[in-house]
């Protein structure tokens, strides 16, 4: 008798050295949108194997043993991550060209299920994917959650997080450098990357850009902790302002928290609001890219940026620098490769963390 393969099958691993080669082939085929877990997950695998990590990653097989997507169920060095998602390009092509709900809610309950039984559903407090997928998981999740008796556990709208996914590369770098600061008045800038000195100031940047980002507040000693890992990782740059007479005054901070071999995400652009209208989040952002993308090899920077109206400021100062796809209505992600929307849902009944 012919063994019986599942149209799905989704399978657990609990430490990255255990994530099987098909599996990470699919993640670095699709590198720029699988960053939010690939990056991650390259560093996870130094860590030492049999301690209590709090990490887990769940591949979703098809029938034939293609790899569909890939979940990650992770924490940073403040607290709990969300539920990444990424589909293989092959999937999030299918999802593209029109795949339904149903079959879309067939292939996501697997994987939802294994979730189920590795983790309690209150480590689920959001999920962030692309668009469709989101919501397919939300509906599933909580189905199934009711189904087990967790009926306290809703999915919350408005979702956390519209954004588009976007990206600047070599090609598409404006090449005109931002308007330099006046310096009628002595006024002289500094941009570099951040270092031990400037704790203080980029935690004080990382609480301000926190009050920005509902629901994910931070209060001093997390923004302390998320401080001095950006700095001790060498993942955030800063711009500072000094007038004649005066202390240096951080203005602006650019942050890029995850790497891998062909893509670098910019996770933060915030100014202080003593320097807001001084072109500092531009000057230092195409700081930044430049040594990104003029770095050997073929880069790629990507970062999202919110759909919301108040938004469109820095829509257009992403478009400016050479990021794709912005030039539009912030209702409408432009349709070409690499550009998308994705979306974050949270959950009620569940244990918030951040990321």
């Amino acid at each position: 008798m012919a063994n019986i393969v599942p149209a799905h099958q989704a399978l657990a691993f609990h430490h990255a050295s255990h994530i099987p080669q098909e599996v990470w082939s699919a993640l670095w085929e699709n590198e720029a949108a699988a960053n939010v877990i690939l990056s991650f997950a390259l560093k996870a695998k130094k860590l030492p194997q049999g301690g209590a990590h709090d990490h887990l990653w769940i591949a979703q097989y098809d029938g034939a043993r293609n790899v569909e997507f890939v979940l990650s169920c992770t924490r940073g060095p403040v607290d709990n991550y969300p539920i990444f998602i990424v589909p293989s390009a092959s999937f999030a092509r299918a999802i593209r060209e029109g795949m339904n709900d149903q079959d879309l809610d067939h292939a996501l309950l697997p994987l939802v299920q294994c979730l189920r039984n590795e983790v309690d559903p209150q480590r689920v407090f959001s999920v962030f994917s692309i668009a469709r997928m989101t919501e397919r998981f939300a509906e599933v999740f909580v189905t199934q959650a009711h189904a087990d008796g967790a009926n306290d556990i809703e999915a919350l709208q408005p979702p956390y997080y519209d954004a588009t996914f976007t990206f600047c590369t070599r090609e598409t770098l404006n090449a005109s450098l931002p308007p330099p600061l006046e310096d009628s008045e002595g006024v002289s800038i500094a941009l570099c990357r951040a270092d031990t000195s400037h704790l203080e100031q980029v935690k004080n940047l990382c609480i301000a850009f926190s009050k920005t980002s509902p629901p994910y507040q931070l209060d001093d000693a997390r923004a302390r902790l998320e401080a001095d890992a950006m700095i001790a990782n060498e993942h955030v740059w800063v711009h500072s302002i000094q007038r004649q007479g005066q202390a240096p005054e951080m203005a602006c901070l650019v942050a890029t928290t995850r790497e891998s071999n062909h893509v670098t995400a910019v996770t933060k652009v915030f100014t202080a609001a003593h320097s807001r209208g001084l072109g500092c989040a531009p000057r230092l952002l195409h700081r930044v890219c430049t040594e990104i993308l003029h770095s050997p090899g073929e880069k790629r920077v990507v970062l999202y940026v919110g759909n919301a109206k108040e938004m469109e400021p820095a829509r257009r100062l992403y478009h400016k620098i050479g990021f794709q796809g912005l030039n539009g209505p912030q209702s409408q992600v432009q349709p070409m490769e690499g550009v998308e929307r994705w979306l974050e849902i949270g959950f009620q009944g569940t244990a918030l963390g951040y990321w």
